[in-house]
């Protein structure tokens, strides 16, 4: 019922970082449905996730540890942290920084013209090209004898060095390949365009705006000293959330505009397909079918189970966040989000 009792994690509890907080019921969520999550991992039919949040109608309305995970742990987001590096390329065009999503790559790397130049078609790789997983050059993580497998870029001392030196295997925008050294080269044209350091940069226009503390915030980087923009950024979890209800409320959070809302529906398009799944602009787009209604959303994701999930119809958005890393059990977000969240919404 829902005036029946509220699981412990509901409401979360008050912090001053610019979250309203309430129970379940003040959105319209059955308590219900997440106590049987609860009881449902208690029991063993599910592995417990480090952290489950949701918030609905710009409210934080359930907050969940397991683990020995806590609120003040920063985690680990590995590829979530593609879809902030969008949100920066986004601001960075807002801001006139970036000239927009078709520049050509190999101008903000006169530094590497040698490499750059020796195939006409590394000319013609543009940001959107990057944003989109189709630069053309030899690189999928997913294709463990791939020249670009990420292992080997982090093996290497100058990560774009590496990344402009692969072997050309198309024409850029032919094929989609899920290549994480592309991120890193769109981080270093950020880098290079705004004359700052990403972490610099995306204090000053993303987390500051959101009230997220410098402190609470940590990126990794190459020997080179190159930002890591495809992985590792760490956040707390009511953090990360909080770019959940920034997509959801057209680039605002409270009454700020952060990023253009143009430049969110141009990153949650659905532009080709990789895997299971759409994807945008380092947006991931898919649709949930449950009880015969259709659920569409964007989501950031990494391994081990990190899940940004935005549903704009039910201005709802829920993080996991896990560290079963390599394994399957860290999509069991998924089905969780179908079969617990999806079902406390109430009925159309």
């Amino acid at each position: 019922s829902r005036l029946g009792t509220l699981p412990s994690s509901s409401p979360p509890v008050a912090l001053d970082d610019g979250w309203e907080v309430g129970p379940l019921t003040m959105e319209q969520l059955d308590p219900a449905r997440l106590m049987a999550l609860e009881q449902s991992i208690v029991a063993g039919d599910f592995e417990p996730p480090d952290a489950l949040l949701i918030a609905r109608g710009g409210r934080l309305v359930y907050e969940q540890y397991w683990n020995g995970f806590d609120r003040a742990r920063l985690h680990d987001l590995r590829s979530a942290t593609k879809s902030v590096t969008a949100l920066l390329t986004g601001i960075a065009i807002d801001e006139g920084r970036l000239p927009g999503a078709d520049a050509a790559v190999a101008g903000f790397f006169p530094e590497y013209q040698a490499l750059t130049g020796r195939d006409a078609r590394l000319g013609r790789i543009t940001l959107a090209h990057l944003l989109t997983m189709s630069s053309g050059l030899e690189c999928d993580d997913w294709n463990p004898d791939s020249a670009g497998k990420e292992e080997k870029m982090y093996r290497s001392a100058d990560w774009l060095k590496f990344v402009l030196s692969l072997p050309v295997a198309g024409e850029p925008g032919s094929v989609t390949t899920y290549c994480t050294g592309g991120v890193n080269l769109l981080g270093g044209a950020i880098a290079r365009a705004t004359a700052t350091s990403i972490p610099s940069f995306a204090e000053r226009v993303l987390f500051s705006p959101l009230r997220i503390a410098s402190a609470d915030v940590k990126w990794a980087a190459a020997p080179s000293g190159e930002t890591d923009t495809g992985g590792h950024l760490q956040l707390r979890p009511r953090d990360l959330l909080k770019l959940g209800q920034l997509l959801l409320d057209g680039g605002r959070w409270q009454d700020k505009q952060v990023v253009s809302a143009d430049w969110l529906g141009a990153a949650t398009q659905r532009r080709v397909h990789l895997g299971d799944s759409d994807y945008g602009y380092l947006w991931w787009r898919n649709t949930f079918h449950v009880n015969g209604r259709p659920f569409d959303f964007s989501f950031a994701r990494g391994n081990g189970g990190q899940y940004l999930f935005i549903f704009p119809e039910q201005k709802l958005t829920a993080l996991f966040m896990a560290s079963r890393y390599d394994s399957p059990i860290g999509d069991q977000a998924l089905e969780l989000c179908a079969r617990f969240i999806l079902t406390a919404l109430p009925a159309q």
